[in-house]
């Protein structure tokens, strides 16, 4: 793994553990050695709309849990992340494709950090009217509904929720546990 990389990686894990263990996130490292992050997969406690289809007709329902998986490719920070919903119905949104896989609304700069990414990306989970996407969309069902919709004021945001991170101390402390898992040998 090429040197900068490894930097971004580290620098970008550091700052996820500010959005760790938050009332409407935590997340687990499922691919690469901390602070060698290159997937998470985040959990998502945050009410959104996703569609449902019954015989007769489709259905606009709230969900209040997403599993979100984002990967971070080898060209990474060259290349945006991939971030893709793992349940089904997923997410019903005009940055989300209807299979499930993130468009986020800006475009993608190498120095763009992933923890103003995520955080741009669970804005969109809430409906935050700033965060949505609606003259060139990922999902046009999704946006034709929203801009039907969007006057009434009760569906938006769907979820209030104010997306806050950890103190600097709760960060050393998730940091230093880190470092006691990581020393731990498991003998045969």
């Amino acid at each position: 793994m090429a040197d900068n990389r490894k930097e971004r990686l580290a620098a970008d894990y550091r700052d996820m553990l500010r959005l760790q263990d938050r009332p409407y996130l935590s997340w687990i490292v499922t691919k690469g050695e901390p602070p060698y992050a290159e997937e998470y997969l985040l959990t998502v406690r945050i009410k959104t709309y996703a569609l449902s289809a019954t015989e007769e007709r489709y259905i606009v329902s709230t969900i209040d849990s997403c599993t979100i998986r984002i990967t971070l490719w080898d060209s990474y920070p060259k290349l945006a992340p991939n971030t893709k919903m793992l349940n089904m119905p997923p997410v019903f949104h005009p940055n989300w494709y209807s299979k499930g896989t993130y468009c986020p609304s800006e475009r993608w700069h190498k120095d763009c950090s992933l923890i103003d990414y995520v955080k741009r990306m669970l804005g969109t989970l809430t409906y935050d009217p700033s965060r949505i996407e609606t003259r060139s969309p990922a999902n046009f069902k999704a946006a034709a509904w929203f801009k039907k919709m969007q006057d009434h004021d009760e569906l938006f945001p769907s979820d209030p929720v104010e997306l806050t991170e950890n103190a600097p101390d709760e960060i050393k402390e998730k940091e230093s546990l880190g470092a006691i898992i990581d020393s731990w040998e498991i003998k045969r």
